[in-house]
């Protein structure tokens, strides 16, 4: 009875991870700041078809251009965001200006592929936190969808994306968004809780935002361990029931669904397992958090018509290991070493008290 109980627990559970999987649509769009490996890079070289580069512009004038450049030469060179991924992939840097992104689809952090653009004229949209938004413009290079610019000022930046096709009478909306860091340890005069704080879009149909704490700076990382916070809005306004999904680059995944007021909580798990002599603190896991919405709305796009409409919208995001884990191997390999030495001086002592002095004793025979 008890087996038979276990069995269909089983069975329960894997029916419940088959529906969490196949709840996020294989062809979902993200943005990466992940540069593809140099063997996809040569893969696609020969496909020059549909190819859509984004360049930012020259929205600056030369002064504000060479302010940022003489801000980026003073500071001190960091390596905080130098973590290699399994795949031989570098991360972006939040501590540079400069920040390119890709779009890619699939689910599969690892395997997505990094793909262009389904219509020519999808571009960019970059909204800084007094709300200012910049159109990229698009030009051709390289056959994937990418973005490319110089951030004017420390702090946060958004990007967003959106691509809409109508499918079997149902209007299906892309709205990848990616949020762009500037920090930087010797910016002068930067109030670093004002410019960390969380932007909002209200015309997108439907938008992740991350919650930044109450005192997160641009210096502050998330960590395994950390409750990420995330507001689910329609035009600015928090919408309820919306399933959000949380995937990492090691394929765990967790759907809940936002409360009434838009609210959707995970907790960061650890997925990075090296030995204790190959850990390194920073390095950087991806994650990529998926949200889903359907609609009744009806209308027409391109001449055809729809009676109702599905928005997806994806954010992604980076972690890194606690501090604890490697202050606690700094603690062992201390605690190791005092036994080492202790146990040590220990043996040596008690062996040295064990120890018989020499002499010399002299027999009379005589006597």
């Amino acid at each position: 009875m008890l087996r038979r109980k276990a069995v269909f627990a089983a069975v329960l559970y894997g029916l419940v991870q088959a529906t969490f999987a196949t709840g996020v649509s294989a062809e979902v769009l993200w943005l990466s700041e992940t540069a593809p490996s140099k063997r996809a890079a040569s893969a696609n070289a020969d496909d020059v078809q549909h190819e859509h580069h984004h360049v930012m512009p020259p929205a600056k004038s030369e002064a504000a251009q060479s302010a940022v450049a003489s801000e980026v030469k003073s500071a001190k060179k960091h390596d905080h965001d130098t973590g290699i991924n399994p795949e031989g992939e570098t991360p972006g840097k939040d501590h540079q200006p400069d920040k390119q992104l890709w779009l890619r689809q699939g689910d599969n952090i690892k395997s997505a592929q990094y793909v262009a653009a389904a219509n020519a004229e999808e571009h960019f949209k970059m909204i800084d936190l007094g709300g200012q938004i910049t159109d990229v413009v698009t030009a051709s290079d390289g056959g994937r969808l990418s973005l490319k610019t110089n951030l004017p000022k420390v702090g946060f930046y958004d990007v967003y994306l959106e691509q809409r096709v109508v499918r079997d009478g149902k209007l299906q909306v892309q709205l990848p968004k990616a949020e762009l860091l500037w920090a930087s340890c010797v910016a002068k005069d930067v109030d670093e809780e004002a410019v960390a704080k969380p932007i909002i879009n209200v015309s997108s149909p439907l938008e992740l935002v991350r919650e930044h704490a109450a005192d997160e700076g641009c210096m502050a990382r998330l960590v395994w361990g950390d409750v990420v916070n995330f507001l689910v809005l329609s035009f600015g306004k928090p919408v309820a029931g919306v399933p959000v999904t949380m995937i990492t680059q090691e394929g765990w995944r967790n759907t809940v669904v936002s409360d009434k007021t838009g609210h959707a909580s995970f907790t960061v798990i650890r997925a990075y397992f090296p030995k204790w002599f190959e850990f390194k603190k920073y390095h950087t896991d991806t994650f990529l958090t998926v949200a889903e919405m359907d609609t009744d709305e009806a209308g027409e796009l391109g001449g055809e018509r729809y009676t109702s409409a599905h928005y997806v919208t994806t954010l992604p995001g980076k972690y890194r290991p606690s501090p604890y884990d490697y202050r606690s191997y700094a603690w062992g390999l201390g605690i190791a070493l005092f036994v080492i030495v202790f146990g040590g001086l220990a043996v040596y002592l008690y062996r040295r008290r064990r120890l018989k002095p020499y002499q010399e004793e002299r027999i009379d025979d005589k006597a």
